[in-house]
C-alpha cells in the first residue's frame, strides 16, 4: 500500500499481481477532513509493478483535478499522522 496526498485528496494505491507475471493497481481517494473515501478498481494491466503504480497515480490525480478543478483547495485539517523514524 502506498500513499500520497495531492490538493488535499488522500491518495491509497493498492498493487496486485496477476497471472501471467502482470500487475494491477487500484486507488482509494479519500477527501479530509470529511473523510469520504471513492474506490476506483484498476482498468489497465502492466509488465511491471512500478508502471501499475505510475499509472494509478496520474489516474488518481487527474481524478481528483477533474473534480477540484475551479474550486478552492481545501486545507487539510486531519492529515494522517507522520511518524519520526
Amino acid at each position: 500500500m502506498i500513499q500520497s496526498i495531492h490538493k488535499g485528496v488522500e491518495i491509497e494505491l493498492v498493487v496486485h499481481e496477476l497471472p501471467h507475471e502482470l500487475w494491477s493497481c487500484d486507488y482509494t481517494l479519500t477527501t479530509h477532513p470529511e473523510r469520504k473515501t471513492t474506490f476506483h478498481k484498476g482498468d489497465k494491466d502492466f509488465p511491471t509493478q512500478n508502471e501499475a503504480e505510475e499509472y494509478a497515480l496520474q489516474q488518481a490525480r487527474a481524478e481528483i483535478d477533474k473534480e477540484t478543478e475551479g474550486k478552492p483547495i481545501h486545507e487539510i485539517k486531519d492529515p494522517p499522522r507522520q511518524v519520526r523514524i
